[in-house]
């Protein structure tokens, strides 16, 4: 983790995507991450919040004053303008950011439905070539979240003990996260194609499709059609290989993987247990050098190793898989990754101490992209509510005009 002073967010960005100028209209996680890791390499993101903030502005987990950490770490980078798009004025003052001339602007990102003035037709009626990205919950437009997608998906009945009678939902947002960086990703192309073409576009990208879409690549979907097969919940075992969580004397777990059969030997090896391994693979007739095989017995291999795992403790564990290669790795709280000093948080170079304003200095990570070309400045705190609405306005209106909106409570 790199400590680095924060300095206030300032108007030019610098970076690989500098130059580039986006409008944030979104809420939650999909279109805020999505705009976040352009901010972080350089964009000009200008998040359009309402007088007070969004729905999103108030989520848990919270500082001890009430400020979100969830909507802190999903803006940081962005410059935040305050207006009243429910007043027609606030509406026209969003439509002039969004397609104000010039080369990398004319982009907007939003999951907000619904609404005939943000919508792709009457942006383009007013810059033809502009870039509009839409993240939806379903691509016929009607209303989801990740956590109402992900059942319909199959896997909380594959996660979970092998025992549970019910599904078990996970607490990351998967989806969102994944459809964010194809909204990001989806920004990137649609520019590229606007410099060589002069064509702006619509783009869709929906949380249902992007959830099918990764149970196909991951071969869920061809299993079923092709072999008519529904993979069966397993606790920790990792599904077709061998990979299982071992309990140490101290009471600690870790979780060790055999990918390879040259994984599969150092673990034997380790453990000591090559002659039962070989009166195994003689009298059941398997090879477990093959993968499918050592699948196909996990729970014999597991029950035949775990003794080993229970007669040490963790650091004794520990050092002998690192020696002999192994993978594996422990078992650890939230609290544990941010404070161990050997924890994920201390270990990675993407991290920085970044004073968020009203909320304390806490480790913040930058791109998780390492280049050799361009190196990341200290990380910019998260904007508070309509801080840069001043700022942003008078790039291209005059200071008059930003009073009189101010006056007619068009913006705060």
């Amino acid at each position: 983790m790199i400590d680095r002073a924060s300095k206030p967010a300032m108007a030019q960005s610098s970076g690989p995507l500098s130059g580039l100028h986006i409008v944030d209209i979104s809420t939650y996680v999909a279109g805020p991450s999505a705009t976040m890791t352009l901010a972080q390499l350089g964009a000009n993101v200008v998040r359009v919040d309402p007088p007070g903030g969004a729905t999103d502005t108030k989520r848990l987990p919270l500082s001890t004053d009430g400020r979100s950490l969830y909507w802190a770490g999903l803006n940081k980078c962005k410059r935040s303008l305050s207006v009243d798009t429910r007043n027609v004025r606030g509406q026209r003052l969003v439509q002039d950011l969004i397609t104000r001339p010039g080369p990398g602007r004319g982009i907007v990102v939003t999951n907000a439905l619904a609404f005939d003035w943000l919508s792709y037709e009457s942006l383009r009626s007013i810059r033809p070539d502009v870039i509009h990205v839409q993240i939806l919950g379903r691509s016929d437009g009607s209303p989801a979240v990740d956590y109402t997608i992900n059942p319909e998906v199959g896997l909380p009945w594959l996660t979970g003990p092998a025992n549970s009678a019910t599904p078990v939902n996970h607490v990351l947002p998967a989806w969102d996260l994944i459809a964010g960086q194809h909204a990001a990703l989806s920004v990137l192309v649609a520019e590229r194609t606007r410099a060589l073409t002069g064509e702006g576009q619509s783009i869709t990208v929906s949380l249902a499709d992007i959830a099918a879409s990764i149970m196909g690549h991951l071969g869920f979907i061809a299993d079923v059609a092709l072999n008519g097969s529904e993979r069966l919940r397993d606790g920790n075992h990792l599904f077709g290989s061998f990979g299982c969580d071992f309990p140490t004397s101290d009471d600690k777990r870790v979780m060790v993987v055999a990918l390879t059969a040259r994984h599969w030997r150092s673990l034997v090896d380790l453990t000591g247990t090559q002659a039962v391994v070989e009166v195994l693979q003689k009298a059941l007739g398997v090879d477990f050098s093959l993968e499918e095989d050592r699948y196909q017995h996990r729970s014999l291999l597991t029950a035949l190793l775990a003794p080993w795992f229970l007669r040490q403790p963790r650091e004794s564990v520990a050092r002998a898989l690192d020696a002999s290669h192994v993978l594996w790795g422990d078992y650890r709280t939230v609290n544990e990754m941010v404070n161990a000093p050997d924890g994920l948080v201390a270990k990675s170079a993407v991290f920085q101490l970044v004073d968020q304003p009203g909320i304390g200095t806490y480790p913040v990570p930058g791109p998780v992209a390492q280049s050799t070309a361009w190196r990341p400045g200290p990380l910019q705190p998260a904007p508070y509510i309509g801080q840069h609405t001043d700022e942003v306005l008078e790039e291209w209106l005059a200071v008059d005009e930003v009073d009189d909106l101010r006056s007619a409570r068009v913006i705060t």
